[in-house]
């Protein structure tokens, strides 16, 4: 559906607050959960490797269903997955809230992790169908807000919520709020069908789920991977490479699908189109530069310079609140003038922050970590909101949940390889947190440096 057949500028305006809210909820769950595993391994007397798996059975789930979805969204209409992804969550969040043992709470996540791909794969897509090209930068951009305002809440709510109640009011929230916002959403959110042309791809599915949660499983060393240690980097490098051979059989099977039986997962349309791969290619490298930090800046602050959880947690809002002012700035921005130089100004902007943080030392003052925080606020701020419009618009209007849901998928695996690659560098150095810490900042550097290059060659003007 294109923008003209929204005539309504109140109706606009509620796709864009229903999609923030579910943003916001999805959000705000990640970061609280985090916060209160300790109290969930007490409460239900279990071990620290089991309550891990709260954690990680809800990301690799989202990440396995993410463009499953998003397609879906295509076939069967966004409007519909996203309302079945609200009621979804909502319902098993109050089942995770009711767990009596960890084995339910872990299978209820699951549950939860079908809801959220559901969600978050149509939020962008949704958006995009609802505004025109020249504010789509700008939508994207203030949803984007609401996704931040969740993760920086979170932990604040998580731990209020948690001290004032008990750990199950975190997954109440996502009830109370996600049952008034299914019931809002089902009677303002604009109706859309979908594409009903040839089947969909279920056994394209299958092989792409398998090939995101080995790729990751073998990325991160989850659950069942510690084995024998002299073993355990070989496993997971076979698993890894199990991972990718699977992407790449999913890639050639997309290829030769006959579309007028099966419709395929993700167009070859896509997988040739510059403007997409690139701001898929540019997406990844952002990301993996965002849990860089997210992942080294706590120890730096906790380990290193002494602050309390609290402390450190106050001053990485002003990290989140550069963000939220920025996104939509340039978001609107790109609308008028094309994602190129705000892609490079944004991996300019990491790639500074990388440096001045590689040369912090344990008496760094206040300001002084303040001013890095911020500059890699900024850096996030100028290229998701640009890239993210940049890389759903270069998709036909046909594939727009399919574009949607990469958006999320690449995003997901930018965290994974962020996470665990700046883990393993700050490891090289285990006599001295500061010099892996400094190096781990320092090879950051780089990889904001090659994505600088791929935002160099993005197309310099707004796509129409």
């Amino acid at each position: 559906m294109s923008a003209l057949e929204i005539s309504s500028r109140h109706r606009r305006r509620y796709v864009l607050l229903i999609t923030g809210l579910g943003s916001f909820m999805t959000a705000l769950d990640s970061a609280a959960t985090f916060l209160v595993l300790p109290l969930v391994q007490q409460d239900l007397a279990t071990s620290v490797a089991a309550v891990q798996w709260i954690a990680l059975a809800y990301l690799l789930a989202v990440s396995g269903l993410l463009l499953p979805f998003g397609r879906l969204g295509d076939f069967w209409g966004l409007r519909r997955v996203y309302l079945a992804g609200i009621s979804v969550f909502s319902l098993s969040s109050a089942l995770c809230a009711l767990s009596p043992a960890i084995g339910y709470l872990i299978v209820f996540r699951v549950v939860e992790a079908v809801g959220g791909a559901m969600t978050i794969s149509t939020v962008p897509a949704l958006l995009t169908q609802s505004y025109p090209p020249e504010q789509r930068g700008h939508v994207l951009g203030l949803q984007l807000t609401m996704t931040y305002v969740g993760l920086t809440l979170g932990p604040f709510v998580g731990g209020f919520v948690a001290g004032w109640w008990s750990w199950r009011g975190v997954f109440w929230i996502n009830a109370f709020v996600g049952f008034p916002l299914l019931l809002f959403a089902f009677r303002t959110l604009p109706g859309v069908t979908g594409s009903f042309r040839g089947r969909f791809d279920f056994s394209g599915a299958v092989v792409l789920i398998l090939a995101v949660l080995l790729s990751m499983v073998g990325v991160t060393g989850a659950g069942g991977l510690n084995v024998v240690p002299s073993w355990r980097a070989l496993l997971r490098v076979v698993v890894v490479i199990a991972g990718l051979l699977l992407g790449v059989v999913f890639v050639l099977r997309e290829k030769k699908l006959d579309q007028s039986r099966i419709q395929p997962l993700l167009s070859p349309a896509l997988f040739g189109s510059k403007p997409f791969s690139l701001s898929a290619g540019i997406a990844l490298v952002g990301y993996t530069c965002e849990f860089f930090l997210v992942f080294l800046m706590p120890f730096y602050l906790i380990r290193i310079v002494g602050m309390s959880p609290s402390q450190a947690g106050l001053l990485f809002m002003v990290k989140a609140i550069v963000m939220m002012v920025v996104a939509p700035l340039a978001g609107g921005l790109s609308d008028r003038r094309g994602p190129r130089s705000l892609s490079v100004a944004g991996m300019l902007a990491y790639a500074g922050a990388f440096v001045f943080q590689s040369r912090l030392s344990e008496a760094a003052g206040l300001a002084e970590v303040t001013l890095t925080l911020m500059l890699s606020g900024l850096a996030a701020g100028l290229f998701v909101s640009p890239n993210n419009s940049a890389m759903i618009g270069a998709a036909p209007s046909e594939m727009r949940g399919a574009a949607s849901a990469m958006v999320g998928l690449v995003r997901n695996f930018g965290m994974v390889f962020g996470t665990a690659f700046s883990g393993a560098l700050l490891a090289l150095r285990p006599d001295s947190l500061l010099s892996g810490f400094q190096l781990a900042m320092g090879t950051g550097a780089l990889i904001a440096l090659a994505g600088l290059v791929l935002g160099a060659l993005q197309p310099a003007e707004a796509d129409g």
